[in-house]
C-alpha cells in the first residue's frame, strides 16, 4: 500500500508539472495612463469672464460668474465653446477673440474681448481694491496666433492686451459727484505688439492737477507712458504685476521695471485685475488667440 501511495503521488506531481508547462503563468503588463491634455485646476473663485458675443440679446457682452467657472465648471458651459476652453494639446486654457460686426463690446470700447475680470467680492462688482490695499497678479501666458494688420500704421500683426489693472470710480465718489457711470481709465495695460510686450501706464498730463478734477477718464487728463520689455513672440512668458501706493512694478521673465511718480500717488480710483485676450481692432477679419497656463492674485 505504501508503494502504491508513493506511485500515485509521483503521478500527481508529474501531471501538475506538465500542466504548468502547457499553461505558463500570465504576466500582467501595466501601462501608465497618459495625463489628459487639459488645464490644471484653475481657481476662478474670484474671476468672471466676458465674451465678445451677446447671445441673450441684453445689449451687453455675455458674462459668466465665478461660480459657473470654478471647479472646472467652465468645461461644461457650451456658451464658452470656441472662446475659453482647455488646450487640447497641452496644459492650459485658450482664450480666443474674433471681431464680429454682429458681436458685442463693453460700453466703453469698440474692441471685442474674451477676458477674465477680477471680483474680490463675487456678489458685488463695485467692491474693488485701492493702491493703498495693494495687489499682486502672477500669470504665465503665451500668444499663440493673431491676424495680420490690414489697417493703417506700421504694425505687421494686430495688437492685443493680455493683462490689465483697470480703474473704477469708487461708489462713494459716484454718489458724491452724482455721476452716471463709474467708468475710469486702465492704470496699466500689457499689450502685445508684433511680438514685443509693452507696459502702458496712465499718467497725468498735468501733474499739478488733483482732487475731483482728475476723477474721470478724459484723455486730456490721463495720458500714457510706456516701457517695452522686448520680444516675447509666440513663446510662454511669466508676468508679475505688483501695485502699491505710488509704486507699480512689472516683471516679465525676471526683467523688472518700476513706475513711480506723482500720478500714481494721486491715483483716485479703485482697481481690479484683468487677464486674457482683448484685441485692439475693428477689422472683420481680426482675431487673436492667447494661452493661459496659470493665474494667481493676492491682496
Amino acid at each position: 500500500m505504501k508503494n502504491i501511495a508513493l506511485l500515485l503521488l509521483a503521478m500527481i506531481l508529474i501531471t501538475s508539472c506538465d500542466s504548468e508547462e502547457e499553461s505558463p503563468e500570465r504576466i500582467e503588463i501595466v501601462v501608465p495612463n497618459e495625463p489628459d491634455p487639459v488645464a490644471s485646476n484653475f481657481d476662478f473663485s474670484d474671476w468672471k469672464v466676458t465674451l465678445p458675443v451677446d447671445v441673450n440679446n441684453d445689449g451687453s457682452p455675455d458674462e459668466y460668474a465665478p461660480s459657473q467657472l470654478d471647479n472646472g465648471g467652465y468645461r461644461t458651459l457650451s456658451a464658452l465653446d470656441g472662446y475659453m476652453y482647455d488646450d487640447p494639446v497641452g496644459e492650459g486654457i485658450i482664450f480666443y477673440t474674433q471681431f464680429d460686426t454682429n458681436g458685442a463690446t463693453t460700453a466703453n470700447s469698440s474692441y471685442p474681448r474674451t477676458e477674465l475680470r477680477e471680483l474680490i467680492n463675487p456678489s458685488n462688482s463695485r467692491d474693488n481694491w485701492s493702491l493703498q490695499d495693494g495687489g499682486v497678479l502672477k500669470v504665465r501666458m503665451q500668444a499663440l496666433d493673431v491676424s495680420d494688420n490690414t489697417g493703417t500704421g506700421s504694425l505687421n500683426k494686430d495688437r492685443f492686451i493680455m493683462a490689465q489693472i483697470h480703474g473704477i470710480i469708487t461708489p462713494s465718489d459716484v454718489a458724491r459727484l452724482n455721476l452716471s457711470s463709474d467708468s475710469a481709465p486702465p492704470l496699466l495695460k500689457m499689450q502685445w505688439r508684433d511680438g514685443d510686450l509693452y507696459a502702458y501706464k496712465k499718467t497725468l498730463e498735468n501733474e499739478s492737477m488733483s482732487g475731483d478734477a482728475i476723477i474721470n477718464k478724459d484723455d486730456a487728463v490721463w495720458g500714457d507712458i510706456s516701457y517695452n520689455f522686448g520680444q516675447v513672440g509666440f513663446e510662454p512668458f511669466d508676468l508679475e504685476i505688483r501695485a502699491s501706493t505710488g509704486r507699480l512694478e512689472v516683471i516679465v521673465d525676471g526683467q523688472s521695471h518700476v513706475f513711480q511718480d506723482i500720478s500714481l500717488a494721486k491715483w483716485p480710483f479703485d482697481n481690479y485685475f484683468k487677464a486674457g485676450n482683448y484685441i485692439q481692432t475693428t477689422d472683420p477679419t481680426g482675431y487673436s488667440k492667447v494661452k493661459l497656463y496659470s493665474i494667481e492674485v493676492s491682496h
